[in-house]
């Protein structure tokens, strides 16, 4: 009786739980509240983005959205839609002045993200050491995602331990295609109804 492996046992489970909306979200607004660290902010960000979406193109896709995403507002911010100096100096002598009052780290946070969202020389400045961190750290997260899912997508049933006869070759294990439903599957029943025929079999031959 040869080996039998299930692929997708697990697979598709796996893959049920991961969603291009949170890899998008993750990516955003993890990437806001670590800008106070600088790289490893990013590189947090874009790693939990990639494996979010479980898939490295995937993560690099998204991770590409969300950095594009706020070069394009800094952009129009600063040459199309260019906000008033007024406007900017009470948000930052008002707005800024109160919340530095609760929280100085609030203050210098809100601060740089707006600065980064108004003036688009700043987001360039930052893109080489956080945006392209981002990017490449979505790659690498995905790509792991991809290799776990990978290794849990193969398992094996009914692999009897038993002795192969003098002057014969074992058996190569025999792979098909399995999406896991519930109950228990009728190729399931089938295998198991004829590992115990070859189990009686093999006791009346003894």
């Amino acid at each position: 009786m040869s080996h039998i492996i299930l692929k997708g046992w697990h697979r598709y489970r796996e893959k049920g739980e991961y969603s291009w909306k949170s890899s998008l979200t993750i990516a955003f607004i993890a990437s806001i509240l670590l800008w106070w660290l600088p790289i490893f902010g990013q590189m947090i960000a874009g790693y939990v983005s990639g494996r979010a979406a479980g898939n490295k193109y995937r993560g690099l896709f998204n991770t590409l959205i969300v950095s594009a995403s706020v070069g394009l507002v800094s952009f129009i911010f600063s040459y199309i839609a260019v906000i008033p100096h007024s406007v900017k100096y009470y948000l930052s002598s008002v707005i800024l002045y109160h919340i530095s009052i609760v929280s100085p780290y609030g203050a210098w946070l809100a601060s740089s993200v707006g600065q980064m969202f108004t003036s688009f020389t700043y987001f360039l400045s930052y893109f080489p050491p956080n945006w392209a961190v981002l990017i490449a750290f979505g790659f690498v997260g995905g790509s792991m995602s991809e290799l776990l899912v990978r290794d849990s997508g193969v398992k094996t049933v009914l692999s009897p331990k038993h002795s192969v006869p003098a002057g014969t070759k074992p058996l190569k294990p025999k792979e098909v295609d399995y999406e896991p439903e519930e109950g228990k599957h009728p190729l399931i029943k089938k295998l198991l109804k004829e590992k115990e025929k070859v189990q009686d079999s093999s006791d009346d031959y003894i």
